[in-house]
């Protein structure tokens, strides 16, 4: 067998030690640390360096990211279908929004039609199943999604509590 040169023929990047790596790894630059210990310095280092700490995205929030597509997102779901579009939201509807701060477009329509906040529990239903229809002659509000389910199936007794059923009537007394 050959004899296999191992002498040091280098120095560790952090602590100067010498070391010993094969030659294709020096042409490459890569890996001149004697352990992890001393990697994790450098890194740390460089990080500090690039990242500048809480401050690194400052000017980049928001639409003056270079990113920014005008407060939409689109969830996609499996196959086909369509997906749901999501909105950013204002300091008004905080409350209904998820906790990146974006609401489902057709929430937000119901909310502008109802004028209250929806609870997590209500559900807001599309009469022709078209999630990306949001006009407000399509949409429903259930109570929640028992209820919205109970109705889809047609087993749902008369006089349902429906939130919007019940501010209109009050009105009317």
């Amino acid at each position: 067998m050959k004899e296999v040169n191992r002498r040091p023929n280098t120095n560790c990047d952090s602590c100067n030690k010498e070391i010993y790596r094969r030659p294709s790894t020096l042409l490459k630059n890569k890996g001149k640390h004697c352990s992890k210990e001393c990697s994790n310095k450098v890194y740390k280092e460089h990080f500090r360096e690039t990242s500048k700490g809480p401050n690194k995205s400052k000017g980049h929030i928001g639409d003056k990211n270079p990113a920014w597509k005008g407060g939409v997102t689109q969830f996609k779901k499996k196959g086909n279908y369509k997906g749901i579009n999501y909105i950013r939201c204002n300091d008004e509807t905080k409350d209904m929004a998820r906790k990146d701060g974006y609401i489902m477009e057709h929430r937000l329509v119901m909310y502008s039609m109802c004028g209250f906040l929806l609870t997590r529990t209500e559900v807001v239903h599309h009469k022709d199943h078209n999630p990306s229809n949001n006009n407000i002659d399509n949409l429903e509000l259930w109570p929640d999604n028992a209820s919205h389910k109970r109705a889809e199936w047609n087993k749902i007794t008369i006089g349902c509590n429906n939130r919007i059923k019940i501010m209109n009537s009050n009105e009317n007394i």
